[in-house]
């Protein structure tokens, strides 16, 4: 907490910093109804706004403490996360949670609410455990609505789900609190299901790149061996993602299922296009919660978190290429990540892809 504390009192990301003090504001002032107009660009989902929302006020009445108070989210929902897989894989794996320079970075530091989406979804999948349905539901569709790129554990839920018998009420009682989850704020911010459907979109196309800010700008419709690099990213992605769900389907192993997940984020991450440089964020807990069943190496999560740490300095030091951002930090960071190195990396992550796969499709012992 002290470190966390610390990290809040420093810099962090300065556009999304910039960008969600913005929107908190405009939140306080014209409500959730008017909050979405042609004369603002918004390319999030109601989910985190509604956190955003209080902060408003609060940012209008002391405006100098905005940074911290748009830092505070995420830093307090590590603690979650960190509970969540105290219960879910015990203490080993919290630790490493709480501890791991990547969150700390996204986080305290930076101010993304990534950890925020991970606290709902794993939320989620704790309640369906012990049986609470609705609230299962409602915690996997909130999650879904605060990062819609985390829609990707859903099959690996469902099918487990079937796995292990689940009655048709207690389905159809997590498919309507997770769909009411969804729905119900979109409406408090004037969004219809297809209007919800539509902000996504719009916002998945706002960066057609081959990454944004995760080693690659190269526009995602270059072609390669005949395709465009887009097409080959969906191909790649749904054929790893079948292979992961067939393998999950064949196993009652909870071990198995927290891999089958962290391997499908980093799929979608390494394999796919317009990838943000903290989309393979979620991999890293369900990859705790692999390793605390036994199902994955002490080197596996090691080899993730470092990865995750490169990705993220790339994309918090990418401001430095403008003026109004430069700092000798941020520049000396920027230095590392020379052509050489982002190849290696990207090349890492693939490696580890391959690994994982190898590792889910092995038999549990």
């Amino acid at each position: 907490m002290l470190l966390r504390g610390f990290l809040l009192l420093l810099p962090g990301h300065p556009v999304d910093i910039a960008t969600f003090q913005a929107w908190a504001v405009r939140l306080s002032q014209v409500g959730p109804l008017r909050f979405y107009g042609p004369d603002v660009f918004v390319d999030y989902t109601p989910g985190y706004l509604l956190l955003l929302w209080p902060l408003g006020f609060l940012i209008r009445f002391v405006p100098s403490a905005g940074p911290v108070l748009i830092k505070l989210p995420p830093a307090l929902a590590d603690f979650v996360v960190a509970g969540l897989l105290l219960r879910l894989g015990g203490p080993q794996a919290a630790r490493w949670y709480l501890w791991n320079p990547a969150v700390l970075l996204i986080g305290a530091l930076w101010g993304q609410a990534e950890s925020v989406a991970v606290a709902w979804m794993l939320g989620g999948w704790w309640a369906l455990q012990v049986g609470q349905m609705a609230l299962g539901g409602a915690l996997l569709g909130f999650g879904v609505l605060t990062k819609p790129q985390y829609a990707l554990a859903l099959p690996v839920v469902v099918l487990w789900a079937a796995r292990f018998g689940l009655r048709r009420e207690d389905g159809m009682r997590a498919g309507g609190a997770g769909a009411a989850a969804v729905v119900l704020p979109s409406l408090l911010f004037g969004l219809t299901p297809t209007g919800l459907i539509a902000l996504v979109l719009r916002a998945a196309r706002v960066y057609p790149y081959g990454s944004v800010n995760a080693l690659n700008w190269r526009p995602d419709a270059t072609p390669f061996l005949g395709l465009p690099a887009n097409l080959w990213g969906l191909l790649l992605v749904g054929a790893a993602g079948s292979a992961i769900l067939w393998r999950c389907g064949h196993t009652r192993e909870w071990g198995s299922a927290y891999l089958a997940v962290a391997t499908l984020y980093l799929a979608a991450f390494a394999l796919g296009t317009r990838m943000h440089e903290r989309y393979v964020f979620p991999a890293l807990p369900f990859a705790l919660l692999a390793w605390s069943h036994g199902r994955a190496s002490t080197g596996y999560v090691v080899v993730l978190s470092v990865l995750l740490l490169a990705d993220l300095a790339y994309g918090l030091a990418y401001p430095s290429l403008h003026p109004a951002f430069r700092t000798p930090f941020h520049t000396a960071v920027w230095a590392l990540f020379t052509p050489p190195v982002t190849a290696a990396l990207s090349l890492l992550h693939l490696g580890l892809l391959v690994g994982m796969l190898g590792l889910l499709m092995r038999k549990e012992v």
